[in-house]
Formats: C-alpha cells, structure tokens, sequence
C-alpha cells in the first residue's frame, strides 16, 4: 500500500500535488485545518465558511490522475464542518472533467458545535484533556468544535467504492488505518498492526523530503511517500539523502509530549521507544518496531473559542530614506502608537535591518488586544502614521486587517456518543 499526505492550505493549491498525483498511489491524504486566525468583522464576530476555498482547485488537478488509475483514492479533510457542501462542489468539477460516475462519499458528524449542550447533558465530560480545568471556565464565545474521526466512518465510505471521501475533521492516522484495513483485512483489534499504519501516517507527514541538487536555482521539491505492507513494515520513500536522515526521522517519530511517550490516535495507542528507522536504499528509510496498545475508546474533539484579535504590519522603508528617518519613524511609531494601545494589550515595534546594510529595511508592527475595537484603533493608526510618509514607507502586506485567534480547548468523547453518517454517490448525483 503506498500512500502520501499533503498539508494543505485552505486558500491555494498543495505545494507537490500535481507530482504526487502521478506516483501511482493507492491513496492520496490532503488535510485541510481550520484556520487559528480570520479576518474578524466590524462587530467582532467570526464566520467561518464551510470548507477550505483551496480544495476546488486540488479537485480540478485530481481529476484525470482518478481517470487514469482506477486505484488511487482521494481522503481530504474539508477543512471546516460542511463535507457535504464540499462534495457537491467538487462533484460539480468532476462531471465538467468527464467524471461524472466517479463514487465520491461524505462523511458527517464531525461538526460537534450544535450539540455540545447536548452531550453535556449526556454525562460526556467536556473537561480539557490537557490542563483539567472544568468546561464552566471558559467564558469566552465558542465559535467551532471539530471531532478528529477514527478509521471506521472511512472504512465504511471505502466498503462502499468511493474514490474520494470527504469528512469535515480526522485524526492523522485515520485514513491509512481505514485503507490498510480494507487491503490486508486487518482486525480493529490487532493493535500492533494499526500502530505500524499510525506510524507510517505520520512519518508521511515529514517534512524532510528531498530536493534536486542538479538544479539549485528552481528548486524542484518533490514530496515523497510511504509505503505500508502487510506486515507492517513501511518505507518512507523520497526522504534526503544523509547518513544523518534515519536518526532524524526517528526523533521526530518519537516527538511526542506525552509523559507515558506514547502517540494517542484514534484507533490505537502507540508505543514509540521501540521504534527504529534505517536506511535502505539511496533516499529511503525503513521504519520497524511499531507496537500497539488498547486505545480508550474516544475521539478528540478540539473546541474553539474567540481568544483575541491582532493587528499587523509590515512596513518598508525605501532606498532613499536614510538611517536617521528611519530611526525617527521608529520612534515615532513607539511614541504615536502606544496612546493607542489599551492597558491590557501587548504591541510589538521592532525594526529589521537588511543584511550586509544592503537594500530596504523593514519595521514590523503589530498589536495584541481582547478588544477588536482597540486593534482597529491601532490600523487606522499605523495606517495614519505612514501615509504621512508615503514616499519613504510603504506597508508590505497590502491591506491592514484586524485579524480573530482562536484558542483551543480539547476534549475527549466517546466514540459511541456521537452519530455518524456516510453517505456515497456517483459524482453526477451529487448537484
């Protein structure tokens, strides 16, 4: 079983898709996150839409590589809690590219923010798994709630022929559980073989893979893939070459802050002391030893809640303006924006200098606020301050927008407290 993970934006096209997509992959994980920080609108509120922007431009370069390998499937995370909504656009670009017959599944239930009272009600504890602290402490308004799905919604979409599955959130490891599962027929409760699938996701998920030397200049970034057997062994494939890669990929491997050293997935809990990568063969690195436990039965749920707003800048002063304006404005920026800061936000004025004292120098802005209407105060501000100086300075990033933070408060809950459905179609009957 070979396999590859793309960390994905929500806005552009995945960096190393279009070559992934030819690499003869049994599947293809593209894993959309919901943003930690969006623009915020003029009363505060945050509306998050329903799934990422990006995924429509992955699904129009995804379309003939499905066309031509009958074998390859797509599991995407669609970034946000409307995997259906999702499907349906994507639906809509695959009947324009001649695959109208293509099963494309969706998967729902992750979306846990309309029933929190709900479960609460239920006896589930929405307790923070990390820190204790009690669900009646946070205060502040909830604004998503993201359960990260096991391996068995997927499983059932895969038992039903979809070549791409869509669900809103997913645990890491879920999709090459749910796959390998199906392919070797492995047991749910043959742990020591699901830990080796949870380990080979996240090895998919490194970040050192290998760069054309021949061409420096361009760059050419390929990124590589894994693959699974059935028993259990798996090779990362494209990793850098270096007596050095093995034992870096096993430290990251073992980067886990959990005190018992264990990586918690959905559907097992995996011992990682144990495991040992090497190097095979020119650019690849066998990773053995993964072993497995009982997991307890639950999910992740991530809870967001509006932590905050921000405001940030980056200014560029030109060629012409000299050290001493630059110092000035600086100055000016420390003195002018801080009687628009209130006593409980934290601003930053931090000038950068251009190496070698070649080339145009930078200041960098920004501001920390419970308060939207105090970072708005601090854009118009800067704004204000500049625009005095449009000769010399210019902001860099277009554009100063308050921008929302979310906080996250994680919990787990159990898997059967939940419903979940899976529902697939042909491409032509999803709009």
């Amino acid at each position: 079983m070979r396999f590859a993970r793309l960390q994905c934006d929500s806005e552009r096209m995945p960096a190393g898709l279009a070559d992934l997509a030819g690499q003869e992959l049994d599947l293809l994980q593209l894993d959309y996150r919901r943003a930690r920080a969006v623009p915020a609108s003029e009363n505060g509120s945050i509306e998050f839409p329903g799934y990422a922007a990006g995924i429509a431009q992955a699904a129009r370069t995804l379309v003939k590589p499905l066309f031509l390998d009958p074998d390859l499937r797509i599991i995407t995370s669609a970034g946000w809690g409307d995997a259906f909504g999702c499907v349906e656009q994507i639906a809509s670009i695959f009947i324009e590219g001649g695959c109208g017959d293509l099963p494309l599944a969706a998967v729902r239930g992750s979306n846990l923010l309309p029933i929190l009272e709900m479960l609460e009600a239920d006896g589930v504890p929405l307790t923070n798994a990390e820190t204790g602290a009690a669900w009646r402490d946070l205060k502040e308004p909830l604004l998503a709630a993201d359960l990260q799905l096991g391996g068995g919604p997927i499983a059932m979409a895969l038992a039903e022929s979809a070549r791409v599955i869509v669900a809103g959130c997913y645990d890491d490891a879920a999709p090459a559980a749910a796959l390998a599962v199906r392919e070797y027929g492995w047991s749910w409760r043959d742990f020591d073989s699901l830990a080796s699938a949870a380990v080979a996701a996240r090895a998919a998920a490194w970040r050192h893979w290998d760069v054309d030397r021949d061409a420096p200049a361009s760059l050419p970034w390929t990124p590589g893939w894994v693959e699974l057997d059935e028993d259990g062994r798996s090779t990362v494939n494209g990793a850098a070459a270096g007596e050095s890669a093995p034992a870096a990929l096993e430290r990251w491997l073992k980067d886990e802050r959990n005190a018992k050293n264990d990586l918690v997935a959905a559907d097992v809990r995996v011992r990682l002391p144990a495991i040992t990568c090497k190097a095979t063969a020119l650019r690849q690195i066998s990773i053995s030893g993964a072993a497995g436990a009982p997991h307890d039965g639950s999910w992740r749920l991530e809870i967001l809640y509006q932590a905050g707003f921000s405001a940030e800048a980056m200014v560029e002063f030109s060629a012409e303006a000299d050290r001493e304006l630059v110092e000035s404005l600086t100055q000016a920026a420390h003195a002018y924006l801080s009687h628009a800061s209130d006593p409980s936000g934290l601003m930053t004025v931090e000038p950068l200098r251009p190496l070698n004292s070649v080339g145009p120098s930078w200041l960098h802005l920004a501001y920390q606020s419970k308060s939207r209407k105090a970072c708005q105060f601090f854009a118009d501000q800067v704004v204000r301050l500049f625009s005095a100086h449009e000769f010399h300075a210019r902001l860099a990033a277009g554009t100063l927008r308050v921008q929302a933070h979310c906080g996250v408060w994680p919990v787990r809950v159990p898997r059967d407290a939940v419903d979940i459905a899976v529902e697939t179609r042909a491409a032509k009957e999803w709009v």
